[in-house]
């Protein structure tokens, strides 16, 4: 190898004398003369010296001469915003392409004022700041990380006002941070390569910043590779030598595949947006393809996370490694918040859940991720610096455990196991001390694994043990504790493993005492009151195996709710009013009641009896009433096939004492429709799921299964003074005086300072928040109270009609969103999408109602409130059980005024991006904070709600489009399909009447979202009518 040692800046230019050196040689003399060498980023494989001649850099020269042209939508070439005098700065280096484009050859051709410096200094946010403040810089040319940055650092934002643009190169930015940024300043986008430079970029309007737009000299041709994604090509014509440079690189070449791919626009066909790269795609052995790109830029927008590559290819499922910013940090509460960072992005990808918890890993840390000299991440040179470590991540996740066993007759015998486990995988552990660091002796995130399966399959904990319970005890003698509480939680929790302790007795009294615990009396907490006194009712429709009668499947039924009910015994009390003698009575206070465990004498020994039928299941046979149920299915099982209260009866508003759990087991022909009413108060609707899989669980367990042992239950699944506990615990509690007041509009609850009296509709003005004005709440919408409960009910009720959403006319909608300015590049959840449709369509209806027929009026304040649900359960503790079924609703209250929400001019994408803001608005600190409010209510009679009553421009929204009835399997020994429902249905009928209420069903299995509502007769014509709603749903039902 040949070594160059070439002199160093200051030397040349401190040379005494040197020899004239003139360069007098014409264009086309020189065009092929080299300008100077570079090499390629190396992000596609090995850096590669690329020569950059005269020719190559004279065509940035050249496009200024582009001419206007058919196929160029009128735009102009991106150069035509360079100005003489302009003041540029670049945060590129001078070694890289764009800093050469930018520093040099720009200032060069068009007489730029080039800023440079300061020397030693590496491009950041405080620098950016300073320049905006004192260096006047017109164009801005920076690496994407920096304008994602800048996106999110709006104190420094605002001062970019004065500047003319900023150029982003170099790689994909964030639709949303740099969607802030083209808020403030335009955003110019451009694409190039180090061997072509920019070829025929033009610039598009400002509202599609995102998108790119080619000259048709350009030569740019591109290839559908799968349905909507588009490989970058370019074809040699009769202009290269102007404006093809990649040309004058390549000089043999016809052809280039660029291997970027992209997607084009749904409405304006000559722009296209990034997708990635060909040979960024993940292929996974079963053939599944994921484009990693959008959801590793997500992710990396944790702050504690430098990097992110998706993983897997060739592998079954796919994996994330994940660089740190600080790889001391790791820890249980640190994976929670990436967890749930990797959640959201797993919602904003088209295939959900393709990332999975047990699926992370974190980067070695003597082992950093390979970048460029921009920044950005070398994949190949990574994935193959990581090879090793990969292929012992997914081994990890493959590997039947070794059979070991635990002895769990003392913390000590368990630490003797404990000690002999992990030293098989790290021999140093063999000889650590009980206090020692584990992960201090090597111990990384892949045997952290390795270890917890083995564990897991030696103590029976099955899901009950993860890996965060080693992060949080990362000491022999801490984990051996820890292990010790879940092997005496996990014993307690079923009774059948076998006791190891040292004193039997006290094991079976211990045992007795937590059974009587379990059945003790207790108030509800805060939360619960969010959900006031009504039933929670569902349908669920199971197809029954051929040659199953009906008493099999209902018997099936009640053995599996009988074991449900010694697992979670809560479902079989009753909610009643608490007495005004109790010490801290409210008024509204509840309090569950729980049978006592019967005498031995007078029932089996496991505390039942399974000769007697459950009240709270009821067997009715609907054959010769209903039609059978292919006939249900195929009809799409719609609201008009039955009313609610023939498959389950009683109020749905239940006078007090009344029942946690009523169901009623319909059979028809081939089938059962298996209703159900959960106390709302006690379980809200990720409660319910959890009772239902138990249920679901424990049939499967009677009928043999005993695998199904609801191990993943946690013990306190039921306790009602968790969230308390945990709110005081980790010190969130605080006085409500000092929460912001804006906290009261995610309450179902009036504020004590506000007047029965206000029944204003638009926005109360509540005393002004403490907190600093950039992190306030907006205020607390205003609507009509209505304090009755239940309200009462209309004298002409709702009509129940259901509406479907074809599966392409979602990708329609989607598509149309995507495109929209107003959605700021931002909204890509279907979710977001259609709970927008359905707001404005539901409203407009009623709107057209009121002005075309009843001659109403509206002002510009008064406003359109949407209640949307919202779990707390992510925000509120890490330490608070998957499994916990009391209520952790808040609620989610957007809104916006009526004329401008039913406005055609509004469109909807600027209602999902209203969405979408809202609930950015929800925050741990948030969640805790409406716990605090709930507190200090002196009573919870002041309950009111915008979608109480049928008057009014207000309404809610259930969505469970994202919940799979798969995820419930009652077993196949009686049900047909593993035992999962067809089709789950809310029991809409028996709020028609009382409240304004949108359903947004599970999402089909073709991709298609069914929407059902309360109409009146002028209301659903409306809705016919509407161009809009019409263009994507069609009318499928009305009863």
């Amino acid at each position: 190898m040949k070594v160059l040692d070439i002199p160093e800046i200051d030397e040349l230019l401190d040379a005494e004398s040197t020899e004239s050196f003139p360069y007098n040689k014409t264009f086309d003399e020189a065009i092929q003369d080299p300008f100077c060498l570079l090499h390629t980023s190396g992000s596609t494989g090995l850096p590669k010296p690329v020569s950059w001649s005269h020719g190559l850099i004279g065509t940035m020269d050249a496009v200024r001469l582009l001419p206007p042209t058919e196929g160029d939508d009128g735009l102009a070439p991106w150069t035509s915003l360079w100005k003489e005098g302009d003041r540029i700065y670049s945060s590129f280096p001078m070694s890289h392409g764009a800093g050469i484009i930018m520093n040099i050859l720009l200032p060069s051709l068009f007489g730029l004022h080039c800023i440079l410096g300061p020397a030693g200094v590496l491009p950041n946010m405080n620098l950016v700041e300073s320049l905006a403040d004192h260096g006047r810089i017109d164009i801005w040319s920076m690496v994407p990380s920096l304008v994602d940055e800048l996106g999110e650092t709006p104190d420094v934002l605002v001062k970019f006002k004065s500047s003319k643009f900023i150029c982003a190169s170099g790689g994909p930015v964030s639709p949303i941070s740099a969607g802030k940024v083209n808020d403030v300043v335009r955003v110019l986008n451009l694409t190039g390569t180090t061997e072509g430079l920019f070829i025929g970029n033009l610039v598009v309007e400002r509202e599609d910043w995102l998108w790119f737009a080619f000259h048709p000299f350009s030569g740019f041709e591109f290839k559908e590779v799968e349905p909507g994604i588009y490989e970058h090509w370019v074809h040699r014509n009769k202009h290269w030598p102007l404006f093809q440079g990649i040309f004058h690189t390549f000089p043999a070449e016809q052809a280039i595949n660029f291997k970027d791919l992209y997607f084009k626009h749904p409405t304006k066909p000559n722009l296209w947006a990034f997708k990635g790269r060909s040979d960024d795609i993940v292929v996974l052995s079963n053939g599944y393809k994921i484009s990693p790109l959008d959801t590793e830029a997500f992710v990396t927008t944790h702050p504690a996370i430098d990097g992110c590559l998706i993983i897997g290819t060739g592998k079954p499922q796919a994996g994330l490694l994940i660089e740190l910013k600080d790889p001391s940090s790791r820890d249980n509460e640190l994976f929670d918040s990436i967890w749930s960072t990797v959640e959201k992005a797993n919602t904003l990808s088209l295939h959900k859940n393709q990332l999975q918890r047990d699926y992370i890993t974190f980067a070695e840390p003597d082992k950093p991720f390979v970048r460029t000299d921009k920044g950005t991440v070398k994949r190949r040179a990574t994935l193959a610096l990581f090879a090793d470590y990969i292929e012992r991540f997914y081994s990890s996740r493959g590997e039947d455990s070794d059979a070991v066993t635990v002895d769990t007759s003392s913390v000590e015998s368990i630490m003797g196991s404990i000690r002999h486990i992990l030293g098989s995988l790290l021999p140093a552990i063999h000889e650590a001390s009980p206090d020692t660091d584990l992960f201090s002796l090597g111990l990384d995130s892949l045997l952290v694994f390795r270890a917890v399966k083995t564990i897991r399959a030696a103590m029976g904990l099955q899901d009950q043990l993860a890996p965060r319970h080693l992060y949080a005890n990362p000491t022999l003698a801490k984990f051996s504790a820890a292990l010790a509480r879940l092997a005496a939680e996990a014993r307690k929790t079923n009774g059948t493993a076998s006791d190891d302790l040292v004193n039997d007795d006290l094991a079976k009294m211990k045992r007795m005492i937590d059974k009587h615990k379990a059945r003790l009396s207790f108030k509800l907490n805060p939360f619960d009151y969010v959900n006031p006194n009504h039933y929670m009712g569902l349908n669920f429709f199971f197809a029954l195996r051929k040659g199953i009668n009906f008493e099999q499947a209902f018997a099936n039924l009640q053995e599996g709710l009988r074991r449900t009910m010694q697992l979670i015994p809560a479902l079989d009390g009753k909610m009643m009013v608490c007495s005004e003698q109790e010490i801290g009575y409210k008024k509204g206070d509840l309090r569950l009641t729980i049978p006592l465990l019967p005498s031995s004498a007078s029932s089996s020994s496991d505390g039942t009896d399974s000769s007697t039928r459950l009240r709270q299941l009821v067997y009715k046979d609907l054959s010769h009433v209903l039609p059978p149920f292919k006939e249900l299915r195929d009809a799409g099982f719609v609201p008009s096939a039955f009313k609610d209260e023939l498959v389950l009866g009683g109020d749905p508003f239940p006078p007090l004492p009344a029942d946690i759990l009523i169901a009623q087991a319909n059979f028809v022909e081939g089938g059962c429709i298996l209703a159900t009413n959960f106390h709302h108060c006690c379980l809200d609707g990720i409660g319910v799921m959890v009772a239902l899989k138990v249920w679901a669980e424990s049939c499967r367990y009677v009928q043999g299964d005993m695998s199904a042992t609801c191990s993943w239950l946690d013990p306190e699944s039921f306790n009602h003074s968790l969230p308390e506990i945990l709110y005081e615990q980790e010190g969130y509690a605080r006085p409500a005086h000092e929460v912001d007041p804006g906290v009261w509009g995610f309450l179902p609850f009036l504020p004590p300072e506000e007047p029965l009296e206000n029944h204003g509709n638009g926005t109360f003005k509540t005393e002004k928040s403490r907190l600093p004005k950039e992190k306030a709440l907006p205020p607390a919408p205003v609507f009509p109270r209505k304090f009755a409960w239940p309200p009462p009910p209309a004298q002409d009720g709702l009509s129940t009609s259901m509406f479907l959403i074809p599966p392409e006319n979602v990708q329609k909608l989607k598509q149309k969103v995507i495109a929209d300015p107003e959605a700021k590049g931002a909204i890509t959840s279907i979710s977001d999408i259609v709970q927008a449709f359905f707001w404005r369509s539901a409203i407009k209806a009623r709107y057209r109602v009121a002005k075309e027929l009843r001659g109403e009026i509206f002002g510009p304040d008064e406003i359109s409130v949407l209640e949307l649900p919202v779990d707390g359960r992510p925000y509120f503790s890490s330490l608070l059980p998957s499994s916990y079924m009391g209520s952790m609703l808040i609620l989610n209250r957007p809104n916006m005024p009526v004329e401008t929400l039913c406005s055609p001019e509004t469109s909807i994408g600027r209602i999902a991006y209203l969405l979408r803001e809202a609930a950015a608005r929800i925050t741990p600190s948030l969640v805790h904070d409406a716990f605090t409010l709930l507190q200090s209510l002196p009573d919870y009679s002041r309950f009111t709600n915008a979608c109480m009553g049928l008057a009014g421009m207000h309404a809610m929204i259930s969505n469970l489009m994202l919940f799979q009835t798969s995820e419930i399997s009652f077993g196949d020994e009686f049900f047909a399909d593993g035992g999962s429902p067809e089709a789950m249905r809310p029991q809409v009928e028996r709020v028609d009447n009382r409240f304004r209420f949108l359903v947004i069903y599970p999402m089909k299995n073709d991709g298609g979202v069914e929407l059902v509502l309360g109409t009146l007769p002028e209301e659903l014509e409306m809705l016919k009518t509407d161009e809009e709603f019409t263009k994507y749903a069609k009318l499928m039902d009305s009863c």
